[in-house]
């Protein structure tokens, strides 16, 4: 009898323990499920493809513009660029040739839609002559000069009182603060009062 109650002991201490383990166990599992939901909430917040689709969605927002480049350039054509791109990026992209006079073009200068860049050859400008290459948009039918695209040098050469110095400020002012919004901005460049403004402001136009 004293057999069965010592097997009857070891038997109840056996389930004890089961059961104990049983509970552990069970607690384990569930500690690991909540870590493994965490880290698969974790991957999908982080996926870098949302990410790379708000790029796409930005990117594709970005407005564009046209240029047209000839002259001494191999592939000579209208060029899509991002708004913003200086004339240098469209030249490159037109391949200029071997005798191309690229010291006369503006090649920092930002670019503006429908505008055309000319780039001339060796030899086609005489050493001393200041060169004058006109966009195709920089002027009106009306022969008046847009403010917003004309060079330094169209500027110069159109508007009276207006020389090279004055010219460079405008379009310094512009590049700095973007495109002028009304003919009457330009009196805030440096050197142009109400006076000079008065001279000139039936040649200018900013669209």
């Amino acid at each position: 009898m004293s057999i069965d109650k010592r097997i009857l002991a070891g038997f109840v201490i056996i389930l004890i323990i089961v059961f104990a383990a049983g509970i552990k166990y069970a607690e384990f599992k569930q500690i690991r499920s909540a870590d493994a939901e965490k880290l698969s909430l974790n991957i999908v917040q982080e996926e870098p493809g949302d990410n790379l689709g708000e790029m796409d969605i930005e990117a594709a927002a970005e407005p564009e513009i046209k240029a047209y480049i000839t002259g001494a350039v191999k592939n000579p054509g209208v060029y899509t660029l991002p708004a913003a791109a200086r004339v240098f990026e469209a030249i490159e992209l037109a391949c200029p040739c071997e005798d191309a006079e690229l010291k006369y073009v503006e090649m920092a200068r930002i670019l503006h839609d429908e505008e055309t860049i000319y780039v001339p050859s060796k030899g086609e400008i005489d050493e001393g002559q200041v060169p004058q290459f006109y966009s195709a948009a920089a002027s009106n039918k009306n022969g008046q000069i847009n403010i917003n695209r004309a060079t330094a040098e169209e500027l110069a050469a159109s508007l009276n009182g207006i020389g090279p110095t004055l010219a460079q400020r405008i379009i310094d002012y512009r590049e700095n603060n973007g495109a002028f919004q009304s003919i009457e901005e330009i009196k805030n460049v440096s050197g142009i009062g109400d006076k000079r403004y008065e001279d000139i402001k039936d040649k200018i136009v900013v669209r």
